[in-house]
């Protein structure tokens, strides 16, 4: 369970060995707290969700009380000021671009979509409860409180509380670094998971590279492989999925590569605060240092998803007419491949593809395929099993859209100043000036 989860990863944070850094021990700190709260968001919210009338409201309140001082403490001091800095540095540009109200903030709707765009262009994720679902985006959800909707519970609790403050890009800040921090307690819940499968310890250091390797792997397997987890009482069948991964994943192979290129970032950026005289045996056997480890591959799996978004961007490109540039595929090239056995993509009905909003009918005879909306659906997004979170192709208009938010600055501008920097923007399929 997830208070178990979080009980397990508290002892082990207490078991922090001598050789790490000091700077590097308030990180788990922040994560203990940030997990505590999680469980007690999850708990009210079963309780509400049972619950009506007075006694519902009487717990919404409490909870929107807790979540308030939970997120007073996080905007305090040391490594959660640093994050928080650092998350809004990536929303000013859009933030200063929006709408605002009176009192010079913005409402839950523009909260929701800045949410939206900054986890799809930034981490790749689709955050249910946030992400637009055929609503709009201040529409609210009378949808009983479960896991996946619990962000947009969180940001309701916070405007509700702060209704006589503007929302400002601190608290869009905090609840971006909210919703991060849930999404984590997630991937906390898969590691505990792999240490208990092969019956290691969290509370002491792993004993060599051989147990590190073992429990990333495992952590991985659960990961993208979320049926495995059945075996994780079962030796046996674990040690044969973890060796018939790249059998089972295609992409597993590579995925592992793209995990060891990131453990060698973590330790060149450590490199400065690492004991010299440390013997440590496994760079990541403590388990504060395993569980940033593990961070660091949930927000960045997602980019790491996009490249394969950006191949199949390639190949439909490639389908492209002679005697179009305009990022459309007539729909009889879009299937040709498949036809002709080439490859099993694009196999869409067109039924599918207009309930998509990918399905260009300007010309009844010659309908073709919107390819930015059509990479950019969810059909192309993986699920967690949690279902809170899905990775999906990097929608790259945003990273345009930034581009503009940053040069004007302000919810309006002139068309004619619009026009000039979209003339001197390029892309990877346009260059500049367009």
């Amino acid at each position: 369970t997830s208070e178990q989860a979080c009980s397990d990863q508290e002892k082990a944070s207490r078991a922090l060995s001598p050789i790490i850094p000091k700077t590097r021990r308030m990180a788990p700190a922040l994560r203990i707290s940030s997990c505590s709260f999680l469980v007690a968001l999850f708990a009210w919210a079963g309780v509400a969700d049972a619950s009506y009338g007075f006694l519902t409201r009487m717990n919404r309140d409490l909870l929107a009380q807790q979540l308030l001082t939970e997120l007073t403490a996080l905007l305090g001091h040391g490594t959660s000021h640093e994050r928080l800095a650092q998350i809004e540095d990536v929303l000013r540009p859009m933030y200063m671009a929006l709408p605002k109200k009176k009192d010079g903030g913005i409402d839950q709707g523009m909260a929701r979509y800045a949410l939206n765009r900054y986890f799809l262009a930034h981490r790749g994720w689709h955050i249910s409860g946030i992400a637009y679902d055929g609503q709009r985006w201040n529409g609210s959800s009378s949808t009983p409180l479960l896991k996946s909707k619990m962000p947009s519970f969180i940001i309701e609790l916070l405007e509700e509380h702060v209704a006589h403050k503007p929302l400002g890009l601190g608290e869009l800040a905090v609840l971006a670094a909210t919703v991060e921090d849930l999404v984590h307690s997630e991937a906390m819940e898969l590691l505990t998971m792999a240490y208990e499968a092969h019956n290691l310890s969290m509370q002491e250091a792993l004993q060599n590279e051989v147990q590190e390797d073992l429990v990333i792997r495992t952590f991985m397997l659960f990961y993208t492989m979320p049926w495995t987890q059945q075996f994780r009482n079962k030796s046996a069948a674990l040690h044969k999925e973890l060796k018939d991964a790249h059998r089972n994943n295609p992409d597993w192979d590579a995925i592992m590569l793209w995990v060891g290129d990131l453990k060698g970032a973590i330790k060149y950026q450590g490199r400065a605060e690492d004991n010299p005289f440390s013997k440590r045996s496994a760079y990541f056997g403590t388990y504060p240092l395993m569980s940033h480890l593990v961070e660091q591959v949930v927000n960045g799996f997602g980019t790491y998803q996009d490249i394969q978004c950006r191949q199949l961007k390639n190949v439909m490109l490639d389908l492209e007419g002679l005697d179009r540039d305009d990022g459309r595929v007539q729909l009889t090239n879009f299937y040709s491949p498949y036809m002709q056995g080439i490859h099993e993509y694009f196999v869409e009905r067109p039924e599918y593809l207009r309930n998509l909003g990918s399905l260009d009918e300007t010309d009844p005879k010659r309908p073709s395929v919107i390819v930015p909306n059509f990479l950019y659906g969810r059909s192309f997004c993986i699920s967690t099993e949690s279902g809170i979170q899905s990775f999906c192709c990097v929608d790259q208009c945003n990273t345009l859209m930034e581009t503009l938010e940053r040069s004007i600055s302000h919810p309006v501008a002139s068309p004619s100043l619009i026009a000039e920097l979209v003339e001197s923007l390029p892309s990877d399929t346009v260059a500049a000036p367009r």
